[in-house]
């Protein structure tokens, strides 16, 4: 059960100094006029609170970009584990705590993937609100309220934040702020209640679903694949910015000496044109079409069957990267649905 608690903005510095305490503290920085990325912050002011997406999702902290995994010599194959240190994540979108929850799924699944579950036991996971732009259909995907992967989730309302704390993670630290913290009076929580019914209204694309697990059956023959397909670059952008993508490949090295090296796992694209080449000379997803008619499934009901779950988070991150402007979820759909304007 939640407990809900006020955090005053005149006391935000104290409940900073707390998440130092616990241990570097990840928040969104503004990299460039219009990005914006995960990186360690000391001080509160370098916070960029108006950031709705990052370059990079959260999952880059769990599932690194590029990470070894082994070292070996002549007589000794080597373990190499995460360093274990605490850390906390501040300003994760309830669309990025959606999509840790697909990545939990899947590396924490048994057998559970142990660099990822180290990472994942270690951090204090704090969400924060937000107000969609025109890149942001979490509601169509039904990830647009804070329900998962949480630990605290603040919500702004005026001069207070209002707390929700989710997990005994989360009510262990918030006992440390318990001296300046306060219990919603009926004013802050019809604020919060205001605050997410404006928030609902304000979105400016989506989609109503219809049944997108039949619908991407059904047409899977429409010709809507080929006229996007034939403009795809198999660049990969698509990929390493999804909350959800995960593929992946392992690299051995082999240093000079010969007897020694290293295994690394590094992340990888669906979307690559050798991703899905086999033995023999043999590529199962040999064109841009077929790859890209393979991801927009995939996000759109891969993980129907075993979990009831969509892939995609509505995030927009794949719209705003894509160079050639094939990556609309949204107007897929509706082409699909028949619904284009």
């Amino acid at each position: 059960m939640e407990i809900f608690k006020i955090l005053l903005k005149d006391n935000f510095l104290k409940f900073w100094q707390k998440l130092q305490d616990y241990g570097t503290v990840y928040a969104p920085v503004q990299v460039s006029p219009k990005s914006y990325s995960f990186k360690a912050v000391s001080e509160p002011q370098n916070v960029a609170w108006q950031a709705l997406r990052t370059i990079l999702p959260p999952k880059k902290f769990f599932f690194k970009e590029n990470e070894t995994i082994l070292t070996y010599t002549e007589n000794e194959i080597k373990e190499v584990k995460p360093d274990g240190q605490k850390f906390s994540i501040l300003g994760l979108h309830p669309c990025d705590l959606a999509g840790l929850n697909i990545m939990d799924k899947i590396f924490l699944d048994y057998p559970s993937d142990t660099h990822y579950q180290d990472r994942r036991e270690k951090v204090l996971l704090i969400g924060t609100s937000c107000m969609p732009d025109e890149y942001c259909f979490c509601e169509s995907m039904g990830t647009d309220s804070p329900n998962v992967s949480y630990d605290i989730f603040i919500t702004d309302i005026n001069d207070a934040y209002f707390l929700q704390i989710a997990t005994v993670k989360g009510k262990e630290f918030m006992n440390s702020c318990n001296d300046f913290l306060q219990i919603p009076s009926v004013q802050n929580n019809n604020e919060y209640k205001e605050f997410w019914e404006i928030r609902s209204k304000s979105f400016k694309i989506g989609f109503k679903e219809s049944n997108l697990k039949s619908l991407m059956n059904l047409e899977i023959d429409n010709p809507i694949w080929e006229e996007l397909g034939n403009q795809c670059l198999s660049c990969g952008n698509c990929t390493p910015v999804c909350p959800t993508c995960y593929c992946f490949d392992m690299l051995d090295t082999v240093n000079l000496d010969s007897v020694s090296g290293h295994r690394d796992r590094q992340w990888d694209s669906c979307q690559f044109t050798m991703f899905s080449g086999v033995a023999g000379d043999f590529n199962f997803r040999a064109t841009p079409v077929e790859r890209l008619k393979f991801w927009y499934r995939h996000k759109l009901h891969g993980f129907d069957d075993p979990h009831g779950l969509k892939t995609c988070v509505g995030c927009g991150r794949c719209t705003v990267s894509c160079p050639v402007e094939i990556d609309d979820i949204v107007g897929l759909v509706k082409a699909l649905q028949n619904k284009t304007e």
